[in-house]
């Protein structure tokens, strides 16, 4: 009881301290700080997601603790954000709020190369995102890490204060319109790499062969496959043999792979497949 009188005392000295700064370049240091007191937070990073550009992580705490603006995330950005479950809902427009990985991700995500790449190789052992829509077309993700899985406790606390969270994240970009934001993001880089996956395999594929292709990408399993597109579990793995043949591909983490490298070598997707040209496909 005392331990928790005094998490108690320290999370709302924090917040204190975080409201008293918001608007300030330490915001986000002193936020994390704050909800740290809650369960532990092994990584931390500040996104800033346009629906039609690359994202941005604007702060990043690193292995030691540390925070240091303009973190870089930079696999993370070249390209696998799209694959991201956090990422796909932000730009869904969901209802602001805080969402834990397990509620979001499709089934089997753990079998997923993302999965492999990022929650496993990094030894994730969880994670959660207050995700906030600032403005038409942006959306704002804190996302929280840790090495272990949040207490049922911990995250009972972390939803019970997302009202709270969320007021401060708007009170800190509040003025910040959707112009400014989008001067931001204008590079061809950017809108190149967010047309790549909805774009991928259509020079090849059939259109329903790209649909379940850019969902496997995503970590969709073979029966969400078929519960998301109203058709059978044979019906998918039909498409999915053809598509992969196609593709001269036999498995998620040659596709994965494919994805991956065809974008890094894509000249121009604005409309066009990134394998149209590319010269490790056989057609």
């Amino acid at each position: 009881m005392e331990s928790q009188r005094l998490t108690s005392v320290q999370w709302y000295q924090q917040m204190a301290k975080a409201t008293e700064v918001v608007g300030r370049p330490d915001f986000f240091s002193v936020l994390v700080n704050a909800l740290g007191t809650l369960a532990p937070i092994h990584a931390a990073t500040l996104y800033l997601y346009p629906h039609d550009g690359l994202p941005t992580a604007l702060f990043e705490r690193d292995d030691e603790g540390h925070l240091r603006p303009d973190g870089s995330v930079k696999q993370y950005l070249s390209g696998f954000y799209l694959l991201d479950p956090f990422y796909g809902i932000s730009v869904e427009n969901v209802v602001s709020g805080c969402y834990h990985l397990p509620d979001i991700a499709p089934d089997h995500f753990e079998r997923s190369e993302y999965y492999l790449a990022f929650y496993q190789h990094g030894r994730i052992g969880d994670e959660l995102n207050y995700i906030l829509q600032i403005s038409p077309g942006f959306t704002i993700a804190v996302s929280l890490i840790s090495g272990e899985k949040f207490s049922e406790e911990s995250l009972q606390q972390f939803k019970l204060i997302s009202p709270w969270i969320l007021a401060l994240l708007d009170k800190h970009w509040e003025g910040v319109g959707g112009e400014a934001l989008s001067g931001m993001f204008e590079n061809i880089f950017a809108r190149k790499i967010h047309a790549a996956l909805n774009s991928f395999g259509c020079s090849v594929l059939s259109q329903r062969e790209c649909r379940i292709t850019q969902l496997i990408l995503k970590g969709h399993s073979t029966k969400s496959l078929a519960d998301r597109l109203a058709i059978s579990e044979d019906t998918v793995k039909s498409h999915r043999k053809n598509a992969y043949n196609k593709l001269n591909i036999n498995s998620q983490s040659e596709l994965f792979a494919l994805f991956i490298h065809s974008i890094s070598q894509a000249r121009d997707v604005y409309f066009k497949d990134p394998l149209e040209n590319y010269k490790g496909l056989d057609n």
